[in-house]
């Protein structure tokens, strides 16, 4: 067994302690005039050390990094996922108090594309298209992919009424992690001037780390509301007269190395993961490279089962631009202008983040544009 499976085990444990220890605070302090009383103190707050520890060091671990070294001789256990979103919900707990936030979800760029000629409503087919990610920070490669899946499903016959970033948790735990308010404003700035792409931010607010399929039904029901109600979008030509009443089926875009994640069961719950492609589907925008069609045509995987939802898609202009890089690029101090939009440059300089505050380019030609100074810094 791993170090870090035993950490994980342990950590679980150290959480229910916690959890009977502290429904047991109540009967110990009405008997702590006795010695009794001062003993079950003591182990009430040995527990919390306990867990402090544990959990701290289990904090380190992404539960992708304790699968890919577990033994390949050792059986998966069912339950790691859980385990894991226990201890992320426990200790994001601490930061974020009070109920789950309720972010309305944006929709004044959604706009039904019909033909001037007319058309059948059995041959309608909306979508709006979700991108889960870090955007860490956000890169001209977050919104080509969303360009390139909006191409491709327009040309499949669909009807792509918008999109959508999606910035991930800050209980997610990734390395450099930047605040979720300051991706989400970069994620803002990087669409401004999209016509289709928009920014949830409801992930990024709530108080735990969301799976990616509950992000996806949450914006199906918002989206089931609104349509529900009669507030359909406006056309994007008002002559092709008013938009239907047809619910659009959410889809989620992501890159290879998410697909490929999928295909290993022990990197996603697979019953969620059957939902996920089964209801929604996957466009997968890869680069140069990555072969992805080998992923479907594996039998006895969910992939292969549901190989029909999962539209491929192939960069025809080679981009190794990635937020890793960048964020590297960073930290040594270099220039990452026309890496990102330039308003998302100036923000990240503008806050200090990862790294900025002490390592600056020689030469940055702003203009005379104003730097965009959120009210959170």
């Amino acid at each position: 067994m791993s170090l870090r499976h035993l950490l994980l085990r342990t950590a679980g444990v150290s959480c229910r302690v916690m959890t009977v220890s502290s429904r047991g605070l109540s009967s110990s302090a009405g008997a702590s005039a006795g010695p009794e009383g001062a003993a079950g103190r003591r182990r009430y707050l040995s527990a919390l050390l306990a867990v402090g520890g544990v959990g701290g060091a289990a904090l380190a671990l992404a539960p992708q990094q304790a699968a890919a070294e577990a033994p390949s001789a050792e059986p998966k256990e069912p339950d790691l996922y859980d385990r894991w979103a226990t201890i992320k919900s426990w200790l994001s707990g601490w930061r974020k108090a009070g109920p789950a936030a309720d972010i309305p979800l944006p929709t004044d760029k959604l706009k039904c594309h019909l033909p001037a000629g007319g058309y059948s409503l059995e041959r309608y087919h909306p979508v709006v298209l979700v991108s889960c990610g870090s955007f860490n920070p956000p890169t001209y490669m977050h919104l080509r992919m969303l360009e390139l899946a909006q191409t491709r499903l327009t040309k499949d016959g669909y009807d792509v009424l918008g999109c959508y970033m999606s910035p991930v948790n800050d209980a997610y735990w990734k390395q450099m992690l930047a605040p979720g308010r300051h991706r989400v404003r970069m994620c803002q700035l990087a669409t401004a001037d999209s016509d289709s792409i928009m920014v949830d931010s409801w992930e990024a607010e709530q108080r735990q780390y969301t799976r990616t399929l509950f992000v996806l039904q949450r914006v199906q029901r918002d989206l089931a509301a609104m349509f529900g109600a009669g507030q359909a979008p406006t056309p994007a030509e008002p002559a092709a007269g008013a938009c239907p009443a047809v619910t659009p089926r959410v889809v989620l875009v992501c890159g290879a190395d998410v697909l490929h994640s999928m295909a290993d069961p022990t990197m996603w719950r697979q019953d969620l993961l059957e939902t996920l492609l089964s209801q929604h589907g996957v466009v997968c925008v890869s680069r140069n490279g990555s072969d992805t069609a080998q992923l479907l045509d594996r039998p006895g995987s969910l992939l292969h089962t549901y190989r029909r939802n999962v539209t491929l898609v192939q960069e025809p202009v080679p981009n190794e631009i990635s937020s890793s890089r960048v964020r590297h690029e960073l930290e040594l101090g270099h220039s990452v202008r026309y890496l990102l939009p330039d308003a998302v440059v100036q923000y990240i300089y503008s806050h200090g983040l990862y790294n900025t505050a002490t390592q600056r380019p020689r030469v940055l030609h702003w203009a005379d544009r104003k730097v965009d100074r959120d009210q959170d810094a």
